[in-house]
């Protein structure tokens, strides 16, 4: 597994931004390896939120960056968020005990 971590700062409208990464979304969640994704805003600053993706491998994940429709998709966010991507495998997980 391999987890996408993007850090979007905003240099246009929240709304719009988010308006327009819905449709990023809804391709992502069509292709073959996502596990799961997440955009979320941070508390502390509200002009960053993140991108957080959970792929099967970087193989699948590549291939989706290769898609025309992600291209296009991506295009859209032009000049609303500037972006810090980050490619990483996980070195620990958790998760909440169950009673």
């Amino acid at each position: 597994m391999v987890v996408f971590v993007n850090k979007l700062t905003l240099i246009g409208s929240a709304e719009e931004f988010e308006n327009r990464y819905e449709a990023v979304g809804a391709f992502m969640e069509t292709q073959p390896g996502l596990i799961r994704y997440s955009l979320v805003r941070s508390t502390k600053d509200p002009d960053v939120y993140f991108n957080l993706a959970e792929w099967e491998d970087e193989e699948t994940f590549q291939a989706a960056l290769r898609e025309p429709e992600f291209r296009a998709r991506l295009n859209a966010l032009t000049g609303l968020i500037k972006g810090e991507p980050h490619l990483s495998v996980p070195v620990r997980q958790g998760a909440a005990a169950t009673l």
